[in-house]
């Protein structure tokens, strides 16, 4: 083995032409080398000519070397000169040795941006050969130390090597053009499309509700035979070295034909069907992951929806109006009998409930609430849904076959969703009346996103929660009577809820579909606009 000694003595450059390559070669085992070096070879920019070489040499079969001379092959000589924001790739191998590296140690100092072998900066890699790559963020001058270690032959000698990085710091990534909310006949195709600038050229990743999309890595996401299932929420998360921002969001939703009530996994149970209040509404039944429902407004008819929510409620979410209304079900379950509700017959998918409202207009209109005894309809008479729960107007009396065996079931009462997002075909809605839900998520947005939307009607909340990655919201246009009912807005992640266009956000009572009396709360989030600013101060009305 030799003794300790400078890079410039020992170091073997690998460079072209592919003649200086055979002479580095020839001074080892062949077969070795290239299997060695193969894994750098295959993501090589040099791929080509190495390849090649190998494949040269390797025809030669195995050339004597001197016993224990071992000596440090690299693809660049040091020291290496890179600005900052280019990419940068050097490979180490050992030469003259009868067996490979089976680990190599990393001592010293190593540019920010770059790595060994996929993410190690020092300490003890397993790899038989050792690649530097990535793309340097930082200027100045960089040592560091490689050596390899055998259990064969030991270790090597350490071996110096330096990167000067030139240039300035890299700078984080900025969305220069968001991607824009799109409407979509069913089957159709969408295009969604984001611009960004930053140093090092950022990557992209495309998140639909939060989650990534596979594969979407490019600056335009196409979505091709758009069906309910497609609907949601769409974001683009740009990063680079020097850190990350994920654009504003789109929604994406579907433009359907009003004579069709339902289509994806949905199934119309039931059709002017007459409630006490004198409204007709049409009954379906989700059926599967997701569904588009649009209403009858030409005769102002509602279609009301059902699933189960996660605390196995029966929800359900009346729309009226023009527009389309798309619920897709996150983890979505088999079809199954409702365990806390007498109605064997009837099969519910259960989930968690993503609504996006497409082409509305101020005769949009939304509820969401759950089946309880207090707004279950009681055919016997013995508790009136027309008239608030009182000591003589008691939901206790309920006599809805619904109920029956379930005299001592603990109904949780309140609706689970993670969003609402509405856009409208002439920039204004009716009213958005969920004071019998509860919102939250643990990635994306949960709240209510209806960015440049005016609500000429009330927007009641129950609450919103906001759970490890997500955030919470309050998007819109203006609305003049927005509400929290029973709830107090504390975020469970502690991030601040995004607001805009809230005159006034009052927190008020509420209740519970068993009967049960909400009490109005104080607030317990703080509230931002997307640039920063806090308002709470400014908005919160507290009981």
């Amino acid at each position: 083995m030799k003794t300790n000694h400078s890079l410039r003595s020992t170091a073997v450059w690998i460079n072209l032409p592919t003649l200086s390559l055979l002479a580095v070669l020839q001074r080892t085992p062949a077969v070795r080398v290239a299997n060695a070096l193969a894994n750098y070879v295959v993501a090589s920019p040099l791929g080509a000519v190495l390849k090649s070489a190998f494949a040269a040499i390797g025809s030669l079969g195995a050339v004597h070397s001197l016993a224990g001379a071992t000596q440090l092959a690299t693809t660049q000589a040091s020291p290496v000169t890179v600005a900052a924001g280019a990419a940068l790739t050097i490979g180490f191998s050992i030469t003259g040795t009868l067996s490979e590296p089976e680990t190599w140690t990393v001592g010293g100092a190593i540019p920010p941006g770059l790595a060994f072998n996929g993410g190690a900066t020092s300490g003890t890699i397993a790899a038989a050969t050792l690649v530097l790559s990535g793309t340097p963020t930082m200027a100045g001058t960089y040592a560091f130390r490689v050596r390899a270690n055998d259990v064969i032959g030991g270790s090597t000698p350490d071996y110096s090597f330096t990167v000067t990085v030139t240039g300035g710091t890299a700078t984080g990534p900025t969305i220069t053009t968001p991607p824009q909310s799109q409407s979509v006949t069913i089957g159709g195709s969408a295009m969604l499309s984001v611009a960004v600038s930053g140093t090092p050229a950022p990557t992209l990743q495309w998140l639909r509700n939060g989650a990534a999309v596979p594969g979407a890595t490019s600056l335009t996401l196409a979505l091709n035979g758009v069906q309910p299932a497609t609907t949601g929420l769409y974001a683009a998360r740009a990063t680079n070295s020097a850190g990350s921002t994920t654009s504003e969001t789109a929604i994406v939703g579907l433009s359907a034909d009003p004579a069709m009530r339902v289509t994806g996994a949905g199934m119309v149970v039931g059709t002017n069907i007459l409630h006490p209040n004198g409204n007709r509404f049409d009954q379906v039944l989700v059926t599967g992951a997701a569904e588009a429902v649009t209403a009858d407004f030409a005769v102002n008819r509602i279609t009301r929806t059902s699933y189960i929510d996660l605390d196995d409620d029966i929800v359900q979410v009346e729309f009226s109006g023009p527009g389309t209304l798309s619920l897709v079900l996150d983890g979505a379950a088999a079809p199954a009998a409702p365990v806390n509700y007498n109605q064997p017959n009837v099969s519910y998918i259960k989930g968690h409930a993503g609504i996006v409202i497409t082409g509305a207009n101020e005769n949009t209109n939304i509820s969401v609430f759950t089946v309880g005894r207090a707004t279950a309809v009681d055919p016997t008479g013995r508790y009136s849904v027309l008239q608030p729960p009182s000591a003589t107007n008691n939901p206790a009396n309920n006599g809805s076959s619904l109920f029956i065996g379930h005299e001592t079931t603990n109904y949780d009462g309140v609706a689970d969703i993670a969003f609402i997002a509405i856009s409208s075909a002439n920039g204004k809605f009716g009213g958005l009346r969920t004071g019998n839900a509860s919102y939250f998520a643990s990635k994306g947005l949960t709240g209510v996103y209806a960015p440049g939307v005016n609500f000429v009607g009330p927007v009641v909340i129950g609450d919103i929660s906001a759970f490890d990655d997500a955030t919470p919201a309050i998007v819109l246009g203006s609305a003049s009577d927005t509400r929290i009912a029973g709830g107090d807005m504390l975020q469970d992640n502690g991030r601040a809820v995004v607001v805009s266009g809230i005159v006034q956000l009052k927190f008020v009572g509420g209740g519970d579909s068993t009967g049960r009396t909400l009490s109005a709360q104080n607030n317990r989030a703080t509230y931002r606009t997307g640039s920063g600013a806090d308002v709470t101060a400014q908005i919160v009305v507290n009981p």
